[in-house]
Formats: structure tokens, C-alpha cells, sequence
């Protein structure tokens, strides 16, 4: 299973450049109508067919019709997800991604729903996450097919719709089935992922959050707000302007004073937008404003009050302030993230949050800590009880699958990396037998856009942004992992992780 790339392969391998060189203007083409659709996830608009709203239907709709065009077989689940599938054999073989997005967000240079093609970059919400690789997946299939490699399993790829949200889409499908019997879910980074940390969906609820109630931030809990802003019931003058020059606290040089329609004070700052599960270089721009408020003692004593309690809540994104501060080998330290601040009712504050936790954790005993903390802060935020918790995911590290695919990538890249632990969340959660396998990558100057503002590009966040070249390169690891994974399954009769 550690063998060098034989003979075969390498012929194999050597044809993927030129394959390459003839259809990479067509899958942007065929990408850019992708990234036309903003399907944000929305099952409050379900409708008969769409459980997550018209637009993550007409994305799915466009998908299969492309590979239905391209010569394959397709298949609708309801609505739930759908699949494309390459051969006629009796087992499958799955890739896993997903069409759905996280809203797009403030602060874009360039148009999100828009694809945009500079140099060797394509910028667009969802273009690397997860739009970019699932449009891979297809065109693997075509590589797999036009250099009519022989394999013993189909390969069936699976797009889902809710991933951003409450992964309900595989949930349902890992119910219906056809489960494959082992999955790909190009939906990470390279080499493989072998653990990711449990995921907690949490709302705060204010009831009288009086002048919080005006704090807006945000749109999804998952992703980090780069900007928040607050109207207050004072005129903008010029010394408040002064003293917001001269804050000297967390928030000193990141908040700024605008006027609202009525000339009243509006105050805005600005953090830096990214991944809820990735919190390095992002910042929050909610505890900044708050921390702006109370400095200013802009605030009555009970508004005051909470900010000062919601700053130590959310401060920092390694659950510090809110008594979560845990970690553990496998997977590293706990995060927190406040993502969507709004008003849901007059007068009070509703703080969408996010937790993901190291695999050795629980989720109840985590938010057992929680409430405890909260009850130690201000007793006016409340925990509702609609709480979500996605259990972590774990395989063996010593596993013989994944030190295939470790292999696999190893001897295609030429280095030598060990599987890895995560904070992000990929369906490998809710569909058996499935395990994150790529495409993303390490950022590095050659392969970050440095045209773009400081802190955009990356995935959730503002001008999110997809490298061409550093896509292109996941093809020979994927086609060298589906040969062996594809072989050893014929050999091996399993139908689980052994």
C-alpha cells in the first residue's frame, strides 16, 4: 500500500497536464454560471422539491444538467442532494462536496456573485468553498473516463446543499442511501484529515438589551464580522470624533464615526472577516465596538453592564472569556465565535455564536461551562434551548485507508506530512464511512492574492478567492488515491473502517 508510483501511474499521470491545458477554459465557464447562483442555504424557504430554497435547487438543477449533458448518469434525492455517477458496477466509491454558500457579506472589493479572473486567480463567494472543488469532482470524472482507466467500483459524486448550515442534506441522504462504500470529501485541505472538532450552533438572547438592541453584525455564525455598527441617541459632533481618535483600548484605531440619516452618532468598526473555525489573523468587530462603547462611557449603567459582560464573552476566539479555554493532542484548542448580531424582537439582542471543540470534549459538558459563566457574567443572557451540537468526527490515524491516502499525496507532492486534526466541519460527520481529503491548501505568497486588502481572499470571508494553478494539482493526488483506494477495496472486503 506504501508502493512507488509504478509504471502505469505514471503514464497516467503524465497525461493529466495536457488534459488539463485542453479543458481549463471551459471548467471556469462552466464554474463562472456556478458562482452566478447565490445559494445561500435556506430551508425557511423550503418549497415541494427544495427543502433549502429555490436558489440551492436551481444550483443542483444546473449541476446535474451539466454532467447529464457531459454523458453521465445522474440522480435527484429529494432535493436533499444530488449525484453524478461514472460506471456500472455494484459498489461506489463517493466524492463528497457541496453547492451551498455562506451569504456573501461586506467589504468586497470585487462582486461575490460575479466570478472574477485575475492572473491565475478566480475570486467569488464560494469559488474555494466549495463550489471550486465540487466543479473539480466533475471534470475528475471526465479526466477518469477520457484516460478510460479501468476501475472495479463506480464513482459517484455527491452534492449537498445544507453544509453551511445543519448539514441536513447528507444527514437525510446517509438514511436513503446508496451509501458508498468509502467517500472522498474534497472539502478540506491536503494531506488527509483524520479528526475534526465537535461543532456547537448556540443563540444568546438579550430580552431588554435597550440601546444593544440597535448593534448589528454579522450574517451567519459561522463566519467571523468584519464590521459592526451601533446607532446612538447623540448628535455626531466633532469632540466625539476626537474621543473616538483617542481610544487607547482594543478598539483604538479600528472604530470610526458616521452620521445617520438624522445626524445622529453612528459608530462603525471594522475587524477582519474569515473562518468561525479558523480564528488565526480574523478579528471580531463586535466586542470591538462594544469595547468602544464602554470606554466612551457612551452607554447607560445596564447597556454598560452587558457590553462589558458580551466583550469577555467573545474577546477572544479561544473561549477564554467565557470559561471554555480547553485542548487536547489530537486536535488542538477550543474556538468561539459570536458571528451574527441582530434584533429579532423590539428591543432585545439575539448573538448567533459558534463553538468548535477538541474531539476528546463533550458538547453537554461544554455547554454545561457555559451557562455557568453566563450566569456568573450578567444574568440577563440567556442560552436558548435550541442549542446544536455535531459530535466530532475521528478515524484512527494508523488506518490503513488513510495511510493510503496519506501515501498517495505524499508521493505526488514530493513531501513527506503527516495527516492532520481540524476546526472546520466537512460532511465527513454525518455520512458514514467518508473522510476529508483536500483540495484546499496551505496559503503561501505564491499562492495568496497580493491584490487584494489585507485579510480578504480567504474562505467565509470578503473577495473570497480560489489559486487555479494549486487546484489544478489536487487532480494527479486524486487520481492516484482513487486507482489505489479503488484497488485496495476490490481486495479487501470491507464496508467500514477496519
Amino acid at each position: 500500500m506504501t508502493a512507488p508510483v509504478n509504471q502505469q501511474e505514471q503514464e497516467w499521470l503524465a497525461r493529466i497536464t495536457p488534459w488539463v491545458a485542453a479543458h481549463q477554459e471551459q471548467l471556469i465557464a462552466d464554474l463562472t454560471e456556478w458562482i452566478a447562483i447565490p445559494s445561500v442555504s435556506r430551508a425557511d424557504q423550503a418549497l415541494p422539491g427544495a427543502p433549502f430554497g429555490p436558489q440551492c435547487a436551481n444550483v443542483l438543477t444546473h449541476a446535474l444538467e451539466l454532467a447529464g449533458e457531459a454523458g453521465f448518469r445522474t440522480e435527484q434525492h429529494d432535493g436533499y442532494a444530488g449525484s453524478i455517477i461514472y460506471g456500472e458496477y455494484k459498489h461506489d466509491i463517493g466524492l463528497i462536496s457541496h453547492l451551498d454558500v455562506v451569504p456573501a457579506g461586506d467589504n468586497w472589493t470585487y462582486p461575490p456573485f460575479s466570478l472574477t479572473r485575475r492572473d491565475d486567480f478566480l475570486i467569488g463567494r464560494g469559488v474555494a468553498d466549495n463550489k471550486g472543488p465540487a466543479i473539480l469532482n466533475l471534470y475528475l470524472l471526465k479526466l477518469i473516463r477520457d484516460l478510460n482507466i479501468p476501475l472495479h467500483h463506480n464513482l459517484r459524486i455527491l452534492y449537498g446543499l445544507a453544509e453551511e448550515t445543519t448539514m441536513a442534506d447528507l444527514r437525510w441522504y446517509a438514511e436513503h442511501g446508496p451509501v458508498p462504500r468509502l467517500s472522498l470529501v474534497t472539502d478540506g485541505k491536503f494531506p488527509v484529515n483524520f479528526a475534526q472538532k465537535g461543532q456547537i450552533s448556540f443563540t444568546l438572547q438579550i430580552p431588554s438589551a435597550g440601546l444593544l438592541a440597535r448593534l448589528r453584525a454579522g450574517n451567519a455564525s459561522n463566519s467571523v464580522p468584519a464590521r459592526a455598527n451601533l446607532a446612538l441617541d447623540i448628535t455626531a459632533t466633532p469632540e466625539l470624533k476626537k474621543k473616538i481618535a483617542a481610544l487607547h483600548g482594543p478598539a483604538a484605531g479600528k472604530v470610526s464615526l458616521h452620521k445617520t440619516d438624522t445626524g445622529a452618532a453612528l459608530l462603525v468598526a471594522e475587524g477582519k472577516a474569515g473562518h468561525a473555525a479558523f480564528p488565526d489573523n480574523t478579528l471580531n468587530a463586535a466586542p470591538l465596538l462594544l469595547s468602544a462603547l464602554t470606554e466612551l462611557q457612551l452607554l447607560p449603567a445596564h447597556e454598560h453592564q452587558l457590553a462589558n459582560a458580551l466583550v469577555q464573552l467573545f474577546a477572544s476566539p479561544f473561549g477564554e472569556g467565557a470559561g471554555l479555554a480547553i485542548n487536547d493532542a489530537p486536535s488542538g484548542r477550543l474556538t468561539l465565535n459570536a458571528g451574527f448580531w441582530q434584533s429579532e424582537a423590539e428591543g432585545s439582542l439575539s448573538i448567533h455564536a459558534d463553538i468548535r471543540y477538541p474531539v476528546t470534549a463533550e458538547g453537554a459538558a461544554i455547554i454545561a461551562r457555559l451557562q455557568q459563566q453566563l450566569a456568573r457574567l450578567h444574568s440577563d443572557i440567556q442560552l436558548q434551548a435550541t442549542w446544536r451540537d455535531v459530535a466530532p468526527f475521528y478515524w484512527p490515524e494508523n488506518d490503513p485507508v488513510l495511510t493510503l491516502l496519506q501515501h498517495s499525496w505524499n508521493e505526488v507532492s514530493g513531501r513527506s506530512d503527516a495527516p492532520y486534526a481540524m476546526g472546520g466541519v466537512t460532511h465527513s460527520k454525518v455520512l458514514p464511512r467518508a473522510i476529508t481529503f483536500g483540495p484546499g491548501y496551505v496559503r503561501t505568497r505564491e499562492n495568496s492574492p497580493n491584490f487584494l486588502p489585507e485579510g480578504h481572499g480567504l474562505p467565509h470571508g470578503a473577495d473570497e478567492s480560489l489559486h487555479l494553478p494549486t487546484l489544478f494539482n489536487a487532480l494527479p493526488v486524486y487520481l492516484l488515491a482513487l486507482i489505489r483506494l479503488d484497488r485496495y477495496l476490490h481486495d479487501h472486503d470491507i464496508t467500514e473502517a477496519e
